[in-house]
């Protein structure tokens, strides 16, 4: 299944490179000022360097206020089956959140999502090993063949960040934040916390704009 996906992904990033880089350098710059900045020389560069396809992909608005598979939808609509079209409308509706799992049955993991509220029973793209009941994560759902599935681009918070995150989370729901910037943030300080080991998880886990680091 995740082959299948990054069949998909490496189709539409051809697509939207196809005329330079520059758009790509730009997105990349900007994923870095909203979810924190990586090098390639990093533990969890490739972790991320997915989290940024996905993102670029998928979620950011490009040319014309249309994100690249949109743009791909609309330029290629002609040459795709009507299940490939299926596929691709799928991905523009791919949802981005903090989730909390409620638990793990072989292949499957049911999803408390935090920031926007619901449940989701979702099958895993890559192995799950590592997770477990209550661990919260950062990753993305999506609709794979027909099928829900969690993508591979998954952050997991440490256990002792728990209470934490409830609280930044419990804060931005009452105070508008859009789920997305809830992520980023989220995102940005698990990297400030596998950059900085040394730092203890409270002064990490903080509110934008509260954060000692």
């Amino acid at each position: 299944m995740y082959q299948i996906y990054e069949n998909w992904l490496n189709r539409i990033r051809a697509f939207a490179t196809e005329e330079g880089v520059e758009d790509f350098r730009r997105a990349r710059d900007e994923f870095h000022r909203l979810t924190g900045l990586f090098e390639d020389e990093e533990a969890w560069f490739e972790l991320r360097m997915g989290m940024f396809h996905d993102w670029f992909l998928l979620d950011r608005p490009g040319t014309g206020g249309l994100t690249p598979v949109e743009r791909f939808i609309r330029d290629n609509q002609g040459e795709l089956s009507q299940e490939e079209l299926k596929q691709l409308e799928y991905f523009t509706v791919s949802l981005r959140s903090v989730f909390r799992i409620v638990r793990i049955k072989k292949d499957e993991v049911l999803l408390d999502d935090l920031a926007g509220g619901g449940q989701w029973l979702a099958a895993a793209m890559v192995p799950l090993g590592g997770l477990g009941k209550t661990d919260i994560i950062d990753t993305r759902i999506l609709i794979l063949n027909g099928k829900l599935v969690v993508g591979s681009g998954t952050v997991l918070h440490p256990q002792e960040a728990n209470d934490m995150i409830e609280r930044i989370v419990a804060r931005a729901r009452t105070e508008g934040m859009r789920p997305r910037e809830l992520v980023d943030h989220l995102d940005k300080m698990r990297l400030k916390l596998d950059r900085y080991a040394n730092v203890r998880v409270q002064h990490v886990y903080q509110y934008p704009g509260d954060a000692i680091l």
